[in-house]
This record gives structure tokens, sequence and C-alpha cells, in this order.
């Protein structure tokens, strides 16, 4: 019977703790820079949700490698569910099979609570380029060998990845230059100092509607929304440049699954917000909510498919 006290006890204690929860503000961490489109997801959901829970949620940027700076952060933080990731595949699957001695391991770190969107990326040449398409690009890169450059938000992001694909696919040498994030890297797109980036929506956007940038090739099936007017991959003969960005929302390991669970309902709500679906949907992402136990197999599945590609794009860094 004591034992059946103490029991319901601390029950009651941590259904009064969940219920109180969240009692001070949140900290939602982004591994990329301020104005890069993850930075401009977060702020985008944490101003909604600190009006749903009554608290303040606090974007911190802690940019570089990818992501994995701040991704290890967020995994040596307080399991106390005032400490949040907006993490992304780039940090996450891809950065593992690149980085070693991360500090953190993706499936045992971290406490899924929702994925947040996905989409395509979009491969953008210089207005200047005097290429229309893959076939094109191929062409002109192979005449003019060790000319072209392309641009990425650093080693060993998918944007990086994404281009060492298309490279071994094609058989053309296109020189890599790593920026930190993706603003700085569309910046030298737009100035002429490198000559293609293939990066995710929405970052081409600007650059495409002001006339800076072409798209050439899009990622994926599918195309609506702001999707540029240009031909997958697959359509244009490289179907193994099969890559998709996607965010999601993770806690450190050991949080409260009661904590964990409220957050991925009020996050959840959030997402489905007509506003956040709308502003996504004419960039041609799609909100993808769903369980904690479905994103935890999404990135269970995801860290063993990157090793082999990375491995053979010799992306690795010691």
């Amino acid at each position: 019977m004591k034992r059946l006290i103490l029991a319901l006890a601390a029950t009651f204690a941590c259904c009064a703790a969940v219920a109180a929860y969240p009692e001070k503000p949140i900290t939602v961490v982004v591994g990329f820079p301020p104005g890069s489109a993850p930075d401009v997801a977060a702020r985008a959901v944490s101003q909604k949700l600190a009006a749903r829970i009554g608290q303040p949620v606090v974007v911190e940027n802690r940019s570089g490698a990818a992501g994995t700076i701040g991704a290890a952060a967020v995994a040596r933080a307080p399991a106390d569910g005032y400490t949040l990731l907006l993490g992304s595949a780039s940090s996450l699957t891809v950065g593992p099979a690149v980085y070693k001695n991360l500090g953190y391991d993706t499936v045992k770190s971290f406490a899924p609570v929702v994925q947040m969107l996905r989409g395509a990326f979009i491969l953008t040449v210089r207005a200047d380029l005097p290429v229309q398409d893959l076939k094109g690009l191929v062409a002109y890169a192979k005449a003019h060998p060790g000319r072209l450059t392309y641009g990425s938000s650093g080693n060993g992001s998918l944007h990086h990845l994404c281009m060492e694909m298309f490279k071994s696919a094609s058989g053309s040498f296109i020189t890599h230059i790593p920026f930190r994030g993706s603003p700085p890297n569309w910046l030298a797109l737009n100035a002429g100092e490198v000559d293609m980036i293939c990066d995710s929506m929405p970052n081409p956007i600007p650059t495409l509607q002001s006339g800076k940038g072409r798209a050439v090739a899009v990622t994926g099936d599918a195309k609506g929304g702001s999707l540029p007017r240009a031909l997958t991959f697959k359509e244009q003969g490289y179907p193994a440049v099969d890559i998709e960005f996607w965010y999601g929302f993770l806690a450190p390991a050991g949080t409260p699954p009661d904590v964990v669970g409220k957050l991925n309902a009020e996050i959840t709500a959030v997402l489905r917000d007509p506003e956040i679906v709308g502003r996504y949907k004419a960039q041609g992402i799609e909100i993808v909510p769903g369980t904690p136990e479905e994103f935890g197999k999404l990135l269970a599945a995801e860290v063993k498919v990157w090793p082999p590609i990375v491995n053979k794009a010799g992306a690795k860094i010691d």
C-alpha cells in the first residue's frame, strides 16, 4: 500500500509539473545564421507558439559546420523542455556521415518532437551563364574545364552534396566554394563570384525574381507553388540526384514524454495555422507535422542512407 501511495504521489506530481509547463521562456536553437531558411522557419513558428503557450520563445543562432554546432549544443542542454533544436537533414542525418566526433548521436541524443516541413532543391545558375538546362550546363563545364564554381552553405551540407551528386552523375568538374550559411552564398552568386548554387526553397526565389539567376533543374517529382518552371533532374536524365530538405523540432534525450507530447500538440497546432500552411505552399514547400514516433523513424532511416553517398562524394571531414 505504501508503494502504491508513493507511486500515485509521483504520478500526480509529474502531471502537475506537465500541466504547469512551460513556466519560463523556451529557447529554440538554430544551427544556421540569421536570415537563412531554417532561421526564418524557426521564427515564424516561435512567434505563434509563444502566443499559444503564454511564454516567450526565443530563437538563438549557433551557426557553423552545416548546423552541427547548434545540434551539439542542444544535445548537451538540460532535458527539461526549455531548450529545443530546429533540426535539419544537414545537421542530423548528413552531419554524422560527414563529421567525426560531433558530440551527439542523432538517434540517442535527442527526443524527436515533430517534423515541420519538407521540400525540393533548385539548381540555379547566374543569369549571364549561357546555359538553359542540365545538358547545356554539362556541355559548358566540359568545354571550360576548371572554370565553373558552385557555392554551398558549408562542407557536408545538403547544398554541397546535391552538387557533388550531380558532378558524379554527369562527369563534370565544378569547383566547390563553401560559405557559412545560405545568405552569403546567394550574395556571392548575385555578385557573379560563383556560377551556381543547388539550394532549397525558398532561398532561390529573390535571385530568380530579380533576374540575377536562372533555374535549370529541380529535385524530386513535384512542381508547384513558386517552384521555377524547370525540368526535374530525373526528367533531364539524372535520377541519381534525388534529394530533399526537411526541418523538425527536437529536444534533448531524456525530456519527459508528457512534455514532448505537449510540445508536439502545440507546435502541430501552429503548423496547421492557415497562414503558415499558405505561406509555405506558395513556396512549393509541404508542411508535414506528425507524431514524435514518426519523426524518430525518419531520423533512424536517413542516418543509414547518407554514409555511402558522402563517401562517394568525398565529402567526409576528419
